[in-house]
């Protein structure tokens, strides 16, 4: 996968922390991360953890066996003229430490249960 070379203040990245035998929504409910509050030396960290990541990235039927769990990365990118998404996948034993830090710190996602 090609490596980002930078994030726009535009960017939303949604984290999301998936697999495992069992499910719980509070821990493992998407986070939300607006880069549109962030410094430029900010979303340059994040471009550069993302990047870190990368080289880690499977296909999501190879990620999570059993009771491994993993991250889905949706990074969003949209301006007047396109919008576009990109989804990368780490297993969490692969991920580095500051992605799993970001995904504790960010900000969860409310969604009703149905």
């Amino acid at each position: 996968m090609k490596p980002l070379d930078s994030l726009e203040s535009n960017a939303v990245i949604e984290i999301y922390r998936e697999g495992g035998i069992a499910f719980i929504p509070k821990l493992s409910g998407p986070r939300r991360v607006e880069l549109s509050d962030m410094s430029d030396d900010k979303r340059q960290q994040l471009c550069q953890l993302i990047n870190q990541a990368m080289p880690y990235a499977q296909e999501k039927e190879n990620a999570g066996h059993g009771d491994q769990r993993y991250f889905r990365i949706e990074i969003y990118f949209a301006s007047a003229e396109h919008s576009a998404s990109l989804v990368v996948i780490i297993p969490e034993t692969e991920a580095p430490e500051e992605l799993v830090n970001l995904w504790k710190q960010a900000r969860p996602e409310d969604h009703p249960s149905e």
